[in-house]
């Protein structure tokens, strides 16, 4: 098959995939503003872990590319068990000659430290709201501990952890900050407010007391 005629079949899967498929965020350039309580409401899994390999997948039924990492946790803060290690998928790659280009899309590098909030997306576990459900965990230097920040790439931009900028010293909230915040809410649990593009039955089903972290 032809790059040209690869492309053009990628385009009608991902035509497909926008009215059957593909979650709505995927094809947004930009997204609903949410809180932490709200991504913690609507993760089905809340972790931390270290990525120890990325690739790629071609969906045979879907014609879709799929860019994945497997995480090896240190810590799940809720969830409906408790794994080692987990593969977080993210809807966009290259994979041979079919590239697959989505806005907002979570990226992930070898080694690097990650706070994820997920969504179980018809068996795929993803980060809510893409690139925002993704935290990188790094440390500046002269900093005494840990920061996270979240980041977009650009199309064909290549993605290393390790040459993220560094924010500001006032902009920067740190790995402690965040869990705190997150193990704040999972005891006080989900108020029973509705999410954007999340059924109240699965906010019930994904917030009873035992998937938070003991």
């Amino acid at each position: 098959m032809t790059r040209l005629l690869r492309c053009a079949t990628l385009s009608i899967a991902l035509l497909v995939a926008a009215a059957i498929e593909v979650p709505e965020a995927a094809h947004a350039t930009s997204f609903a503003p949410m809180s932490i309580d709200q991504f913690t409401d609507a993760a089905t899994y809340i972790v931390e872990g270290k990525v120890s390999s990325v690739w790629t997948n071609l969906d045979p039924k879907t014609g879709l590319v799929w860019t994945n990492a497997r995480v090896s946790l240190t810590d799940v803060w809720k969830g409906p068990d408790r794994p080692s290690e987990i593969v977080v998928s993210s809807l966009g790659g290259d994979f041979g000659d079919y590239h697959m280009s989505v806005p907002g899309m979570a990226v992930f590098s070898p080694d690097e430290d990650v706070f994820l909030f997920l969504s179980d997306q018809d068996g795929r576990l993803s980060p809510v709201e893409w690139f925002l459900g993704k935290y990188t965990v790094r440390r500046a230097p002269g900093d005494t501990e840990p920061y996270v920040r979240t980041w977009q790439t650009s199309a064909g931009v290549p993605f290393d952890a390790r040459f993220l900028p560094h924010p500001a010293l006032e902009n920067r909230v740190y790995l402690s900050q965040l869990r705190q915040q997150v193990q704040d809410h999972l005891v006080r649990s989900w108020d029973g407010q509705a999410i954007p593009g999340i059924s109240l039955d699965h906010l019930r089903q994904i917030n009873t007391v035992e998937r938070r972290a003991p």
